[in-house]
C-alpha cells in the first residue's frame, strides 16, 4: 500500500496537459485543450483536457479522470502501477508494503513479468557464451552499434529449455504467470512450462510508457522453419493496437509531423541509426483503424518506405483506407532497384533518404504511374477503377472519401459519378451506449460550484442532495459537500481518487470540465441556486397537490387541510396549476 500523502503529492507534481500531450496531439482551445479521442473513433474532437482542474474527459464516449485514471485506461496499468509510472517520472521515492506474489493485480504480475524477461534477455546477451552474437551478427552483419542495443534494448534467449523459468522463479513469478505473459509454453507430453523463446535475439515491443509488453524473437539458428516467433496476444498487448518503435520515435514525429512506416524491427534500428528518428514498423501487416489512429495522434503525413517486391508493401497499400479515415496524408516512397530502407541507409545515409522521401508521391498518383490509360483495355480500367471504389468505401469520413474519389476519376480519366455507385450511406460515430443527458440546471449548477474559488456554505445551507431530481447528480453533489467540508475545497482529482466506479468518475469529469468567465460564476451561480429552489418549489407544489386531490377525493377534510396549510407555509400558491 501506497500512503495517500504520497498519492497526492505525485499527483501534484505531475501536469495532465503534459502526460496526455505524450499519447496524442493536443491544441488549445481557451483555457482548455482539445483532441480526438483515443479511446474512441471520432471524426469531430471531443476530448478535453482541462489544465486548471488537472482531469479529462471525452464528451462523445463519456471517458474521464485524472493522470493515474488515463495510465490505467490507455496503458492498462493496475492503479499502483500507474503510480509507480508517476512517482518515478517526477522522480519522488514511494515507500509501499511488499504483497506476495497472489495478492498482486494481474497486470502488476503480468507487467512485473515483462520487464523481468526483458532483464533476462539483456543480461543474457551480456554472457560471455553468446559473444559472438553480439559481435558477428549484430554488429558486424547488422551493423547495429552498442548505442543502438542500447537504444532499442536488445537481448537474447538463450539455449536453455528453462532459463527464463529459473531466473523468474528467483523473483516469485510463477509459471502460470510467464504463460499469460506470452513467456511461457506448456507442454502437453510433460504437463511441465518450458521458456517459449530459444536462441533467439530478443526485440522487445514496448507500449507508449516505454514499458515492455511483448517481444519478437529473430532466430540465429540455420533452417529454423521460423525465422520470427513474435508473443502471442496478452492482457498487455494486442497486436492491432501497436507499431514498433512509436515509444521511442513520437517526439521526433510531433516535431516533424511526419513518419516514415517501415516493415520490420530492423529497417527502424538501420534508419535511427542514420539519424531518422520518426520511424515506426507496421511488422509486415495490414494497418488497423487503431494503428492508424496512433500515428494520427502526432502526424500529419505517412511516408511509406518499404521493399518493392515485399509482402509488407502489399499488405500497407491494401489498408491506405485506415491511413485517409484517420486524416493523414499518404505518401509513397520509391526504393532503388534491390534496395530497401536497411540496406538505403547503411549504404547511403540519411541524404538518400531524404532525397527519396522529397521524390514520394501519393497513393493515387503511385498506382497510376505504370498504367497507361490511352492503351489499356476495358477490363483492366474496370479492375482499377473497382480497386479505388473498395479502398474509398472503407473511408468513412465522407469528406475525405469524395476527394479521395474526386482524384482517383481524374488520374483514371473517367466520370467522377462512375465512383457514385461505390458510396454507402452515413455511417455513425462509435459512441458509448450508456451517454445519457442529465438534468441542464442541477448539471450547471454543479459546474459553476467546480469553478467557485469563493466560500460556498452559504449554497451548501440552502441546497441539499434530496433537492436534485437526478439521482447521479445528488450522489455528486453529496460527496462535493462532503469533500467540502473535510477538505475545505472541491476538487475533481480528489474526489476522483477515492471512486472504483467508472461510470460515476465520467459524471465527476463531465461536470467538472467546462470553464466560465471568472467575474460572471458568483453571478451564474446565484442564477442557479434560484433555478434550482425554483425547481423544487415545483415539484413540492405538484406532490402537494396530488395529495390534496386524494384527500378531498376520500373525503378527508382534516389532511386536505394540513396539506392546505403545508402548501401556505412554504409559500406556495393553494390553487391547482
Amino acid at each position: 500500500m501506497i500512503p495517500q500523502e504520497t498519492i497526492e503529492q505525485i499527483r501534484q507534481a505531475i501536469d495532465i496537459v503534459q502526460l496526455v500531450g505524450e499519447y496524442i496531439r493536443l491544441k488549445k482551445r481557451g483555457r482548455n485543450f482539445l483532441a480526438l479521442c483515443p479511446f474512441h473513433t471520432e471524426k469531430t474532437p471531443s476530448f478535453t483536457v482541462s489544465s486548471d482542474k488537472q482531469i479529462y474527459h471525452c464528451f462523445g464516449c463519456g471517458k474521464g479522470g485524472n493522470v493515474y485514471s488515463f495510465l490505467m485506461e490507455h496503458e492498462k496499468m493496475s492503479f499502483i502501477e500507474a503510480v509507480r509510472h508517476l512517482a518515478q517520472k517526477a522522480n519522488i521515492p514511494i515507500r509501499e508494503e511488499r504483497r506476495t506474489d497472489f495478492k498482486r493485480e494481474l497486470l502488476d504480475r503480468l507487467n512485473f513479468a515483462n520487464q523481468t524477461a526483458l532483464e533476462y534477455f539483456q543480461k543474457t546477451l551480456s554472457r560471455p557464451k553468446y559473444t559472438a552474437v553480439k559481435n558477428d551478427y549484430l554488429k558486424a552483419r547488422r551493423n547495429i552499434s552498442d548505442s543502438e542495443i542500447e537504444q532499442f534494448q536488445l537481448g537474447l534467449a538463450g539455449d536453455e529449455w528453462e532459463g527464463l523459468m529459473k531466473y523468474a522463479a528467483g523473483k516469485d513469478i510463477s509459471a502460470e504467470d510467464l504463460d499469460k505473459a506470452g513467456l511461457a509454453l506448456l507442454s502437453e507430453k510433460t504437463g511441465k512450462y518450458f521458456d517459449r523463446f530459444r536462441y533467439r535475439l530478443m526485440i522487445p515491443i514496448f507500449n507508449l510508457s516505454q514499458r515492455p509488453i511483448a517481444f519478437g524473437g529473430r532466430t540465429l539458428k540455420k533452417g529454423e522453419p521460423a525465422k520470427y516467433v513474435n508473443s502471442p496476444e496478452t492482457p498487455l498487448y494486442t497486436k492491432g493496437n501497436v507499431l514498433y518503435g512509436l515509444n521511442f520515435a513520437k517526439d521526433a514525429i510531433r516535431e516533424s509531423g511526419s513518419v516514415f512506416v517501415v516493415e520490420g524491427y530492423f529497417d527502424v534500428m538501420s534508419l535511427w541509426q542514420a539519424g531518422i528518428q520518426n520511424v515506426v514498423a507496421s511488422s509486415g501487416t495490414a494497418f488497423t483503424a487503431q494503428q492508424a489512429r496512433l500515428l494520427a495522434r502526432f502526424a500529419e503525413e505517412v511516408y511509406l518506405f518499404f521493399d518493392a517486391d515485399s509482402a509488407g508493401r502489399t499488405a500497407a497499400l491494401r489498408s491506405v483506407d485506415s491511413l485517409y479515415d484517420a486524416g493523414l496524408e499518404v505518401k509513397i516512397i520509391q526504393p532503388p532497384p534491390g534496395e530497401d530502407p536497411d540496406s538505403i541507409a547503411q549504404k547511403f545515409g540519411r541524404d538518400k533518404i531524404d532525397e527519396l522521401r522529397h521524390e514520394a508521391v501519393g497513393f493515387i498518383p503511385f498506382r497510376v504511374k505504370d498504367f497507361d490509360r490511352e492503351s489499356a483495355g476495358i477490363i483492366s480500367r474496370e479492375k482499377l477503377v473497382k480497386e479505388f471504389q473498395n479502398i474509398g468505401v472503407k473511408i468513412a469520413d465522407t469528406t475525405r472519401r469524395s476527394l479521395f474519389f474526386d482524384e482517383a476519376a481524374d488520374a483514371m480519366g473517367v466520370d467522377r459519378h462512375i465512383f457514385q455507385q461505390a458510396m454507402p450511406a452515413p455511417t455513425a460515430e462509435t459512441v458509448s451506449p450508456q451517454r445519457r443527458k442529465h438534468h441542464p440546471v442541477e448539471t450547471g449548477f454543479l459546474s459553476l460550484l467546480f469553478n467557485n474559488p469563493g466560500t460556498i456554505d452559504n449554497i451548501f445551507e440552502k441546497i441539499s442532495p434530496d433537492d436534485f431530481d437526478s439521482k447521479e447528480l445528488s450522489r455528486l453533489y453529496a460527496a462535493m459537500i462532503n469533500q467540502y467540508r473535510t477538505l475545505g475545497v472541491v476538487d475533481a482529482r480528489k474526489l476522483i481518487d477515492d471512486v472504483r466506479d467508472s461510470d460515476f468518475v465520467s459524471l465527476i469529469t463531465e461536470v467538472a470540465t467546462p470553464q466560465f468567465e471568472e467575474s460572471k460564476i458568483e453571478e451564474e451561480t446565484r442564477k442557479f441556486v434560484n433555478l434550482i429552489m425554483a425547481e423544487k418549489s415545483k415539484r413540492m407544489r405538484a406532490r402537494l397537490h396530488k395529495e390534496l386531490a386524494q384527500a378531498e377525493a376520500d373525503g378527508d377534510q382534516e389532511k386536505a387541510d394540513r396539506i392546505l396549510q403545508e402548501l401556505k407555509s412554504a409559500g406556495l400558491d393553494a390553487k391547482k396549476n
